[in-house]
């Protein structure tokens, strides 16, 4: 295999364009001496096949063990200290669980208020700026001290490594092959690797999770869903064989618990890593009906059915799916102020009529860090259709997930955001979200969904995969 090196942009703190981009690698075969004719219609022929795009070389690909971290991340903090440097590789995980346990008795360095968010605007989404202008009676930022926390199994750091020299973007970054069970692409080159590191970032082998959901209107209202979700990430068990053209990189089931008159209701998905030659499968389970319906519209801006119009199908984790109706650009690092180590929001969630205040959660029970976090820009094609015209994505260096979004109803006209409150789950062991909450600013509306700690479970060994075949499902769900 050839490998092709990346020029990677100098570290800045305000958004820069990239100094490179993916390289593509024609797959050219030895024409004979044939008339000149058929030789151009064959060379048109190779040029509009899919290109492969390889990742990086060997001696870019060890920057992962001296200057980055094994995840790609700058490993060396700020000029100012207001970032550290990641030093969590040193740690053993018992320190690091009473490390976790001390940063929640910090206190706020300071609060951003809508009367001085000018002074820290270049730290800001805009997201954050809209709800701080359309909010100015409530809504605060509450910075803390910036703690790198994140940290997973080592086994994940050496397949990191072996995924920079082999993993390929196919079908114009669309889809993805050659992969070890781990994060695809450590040093990406394009704003499609950069998503599908958010895709196949580390969220354990196999879970099981209690999460409740809510719309709160206008009045701070609201009415409580309980769920259980189930997951096997086929894509990071370690046994899986990557020379198998496996398409599935994730299960996922998802079904209501409470309340009574909703119980039963369930959707299951097969995730594809070729989104576009093998399209994710998706089935809906009707607990009145007892039937499971194959469903060809679970996916892009098809809404989630509990979130009154506030999520869309594509905004499950933040981002899923396939990424064929935008244009994608990777603009750049930058240093910003996005939630992290949430940790007393988690614990919050029991006490709901605290939380989930009007017109956002409350941010008495919110952290935000400054950090570092690539920046990526969604543009709708033209002929193509979803509900929102353009997003923009800020996603943690660190962690590979999707941090903050902003979205707009036209490229001017700014229409919704949503955060991810993000916290450290030794279980699994890894970070993943506390709540995740979807704000209309125009609607004054937002929708939330939770994950209760205590009651999630993870594990190392798998169901097999039979218990996510759609014929097992009805007869487990049944009420």
């Amino acid at each position: 295999m050839i490998q092709q090196e990346h020029k990677k942009p100098e570290n800045h703190s305000t958004p820069i364009p990239l100094a490179y981009s993916a390289h593509t690698r024609p797959k050219f075969l030895s024409l004979p001496l044939i008339n000149t004719l058929f030789a151009n219609i064959l060379l048109l022929c190779l040029l509009i096949t899919p290109h492969a795009n390889a990742n990086v070389g060997a001696k870019e690909a060890m920057r992962l063990k001296h200057d980055l971290t094994p995840l790609g991340a700058e490993r060396a903090g700020n000029k100012s200290g207001s970032i550290p440097r990641w030093t969590t590789d040193k740690m053993t995980w018992k320190k690091h669980k009473s490390w976790i346990q001390h940063i929640q008795n910090e206190s706020p360095l300071y609060h951003i208020t809508p009367r001085n968010y000018k002074k820290f605007q270049r730290l800001l989404s805009k997201g954050q700026i809209e709800m701080l202008k359309a909010y100015p009676d409530t809504f605060t930022i509450p910075v803390y001290p910036s703690h790198r926390t994140a940290k997973i199994p080592e086994w994940l750091y050496e397949n990191a490594f072996k995924n920079a020299l082999d993993a390929e973007a196919t079908n114009n970054g669309e889809e993805i092959s050659n992969t070890w069970a781990g994060l695809p692409f450590p040093i990406p080159g394009s704003a499609k690797e950069v998503m599908w590191n958010h895709q196949l970032r580390w969220k354990g082998i196999s879970f099981n999770l209690k999460t409740l959901e809510a719309t709160i209107n206008q009045s701070g209202r609201y009415r409580v869903i309980e769920n259980t979700v189930d997951v096997y990430s086929i894509f990071h068990d370690p046994n899986r064989n990557r020379t198998v053209d496996d398409w599935r990189y994730i299960f996922y089931l998802s079904y209501i618990t409470a309340p009574p008159m909703l119980a039963g209701g369930a959707y299951l998905t097969h995730e594809s890593i070729n989104p576009l030659s093998k399209p994710r499968q998706s089935w809906m389970y009707i607990a009145g009906q007892r039937r499971l319906r194959r469903s060809p519209v679970m996916g892009y801006d098809a809404p989630t059915f509990t979130s009154d119009g506030l999520r869309m199908m594509d905004e499950i984790d933040m981002y899923n799916g396939a990424m064929d109706r935008y244009n994608w650009k990777l603009l750049g690092k930058r240093e910003m102020v996005i939630p992290y180590n949430n940790d007393k929001l988690q614990a919050a969630l029991h006490d709901k009529s605290s939380l989930f205040t009007a017109y956002h959660l409350n941010p008495e029970f919110t952290r935000f860090e400054k950090h570092r976090v690539w920046v990526v820009e969604a543009t709708l094609k033209t002929g193509k259709k979803h509900l929102y015209n353009k997003r923009v994505f800020y996603v943690d260096e660190d962690t590979w997930s999707v941090a903050m979004i902003d979205i707009y109803r036209n490229p001017t006209d700014f229409w919704r955001t949503s955060f991810r409150y993000s916290v450290y789950y030794d279980q699994m062991p890894g970070v993943l979200s506390a709540a995740d909450a979807h704000h209309d600013i125009e609607e004054r509306m937002y929708y939330v969904q939770g994950v209760r700690l205590k009651d999630a479970k993870f594990s190392t060994t798998p169901p097999p995969v039979s218990y996510f075949m759609p014929g097992n499902i009805r007869q487990r769900l049944v009420r």
